[in-house]
């Protein structure tokens, strides 16, 4: 069940987004629930904690909260949910960045690009919630694939940095097993070899650069001088079919 919050202050509009979202779901065979509303204090808490996708106008006329605003607080209480914005000013993207937002769709074209950027974000909602498997001391560790910021090879073991929920803390698990097996295993998922020591989730680079890749906790790893260009293109390639 995808659990959907739609918000902007056109009521047809609105009415049409959802429509056409309800289509979506059901020629694609997927279950869904939708939410809809004309103002951002209308939506109960409960919902911003417990919905999955959020399509946000970003411009409220006459109103104090914007949708940017609506999107920090939804950041505070659901850090896994997934933000769209639907505006007709494309000037706003800039601010998105500070929200981690995942699309932006133009409400000129949003008839012809809905339909993909709602299959892609499922397909991102299901990738999150997917996990990694590790054997410490003969226990089976599952850790959600989303809170891994990166492995480290040190020697004969792999050190797994996972980001605790609501603040900037690491935990790190150690375990038994070389970066290049594991690179094999998670590349598919979204991790990119960055140096020899390192296997980094791209979803927690804020910047890839030649003087390092700077994480969105504030970490900042080491990359490859030799290997940078590639690197740099496939963090592009895979940002982009995000």
């Amino acid at each position: 069940m995808i659990r959907i919050v739609l918000c902007d202050d056109s009521a047809p509009f609105l009415e049409t987004l959802s429509i056409e979202i309800r289509q979506i779901l059901r020629r694609n065979r997927i279950e869904g629930a939708i939410y809809s509303y004309e103002y951002t204090e209308d939506i109960p808490s409960y919902l911003l904690s417990n919905c999955d996708v959020f399509f946000l106008d970003i411009d409220f006329n006459e109103k104090q909260c914007t949708g940017i605003d609506l999107a920090k607080r939804i950041r505070k209480l659901r850090p896994d949910a997934v933000i769209v914005f639907v505006t007709n000013y494309i000037e706003y993207a800039p601010e998105g960045y500070e929200v981690q937002a995942f699309r932006y769709l133009l409400k000129s074209n949003i008839h012809s690009k809905l339909e993909q950027c709602l299959l892609q974000t499922i397909s991102r909602l299901q990738t999150e919630r997917e996990t990694m498997h590790i054997n410490i001391s003969g226990e089976i560790l599952s850790i959600p694939i989303a809170d891994i910021l990166y492995i480290e090879s040190q020697g004969h073991l792999a050190l797994v940095h996972v980001l605790k929920k609501g603040n900037q803390a690491l935990k790190v698990y150690r375990f038994y097993s070389s970066l290049a097996n594991l690179e094999k295993q998670m590349a598919p998922q979204g991790f990119l070899r960055t140096q020899k020591s390192f296997l980094v989730n791209m979803r927690h680079i804020k910047k890839y650069q030649c003087n390092g890749a700077q994480l969105d906790n504030g970490q900042t790893l080491r990359v490859s001088e030799k290997n940078y260009a590639e690197q740099k293109r496939q963090y592009l390639l895979w940002k982009g079919r995000q």
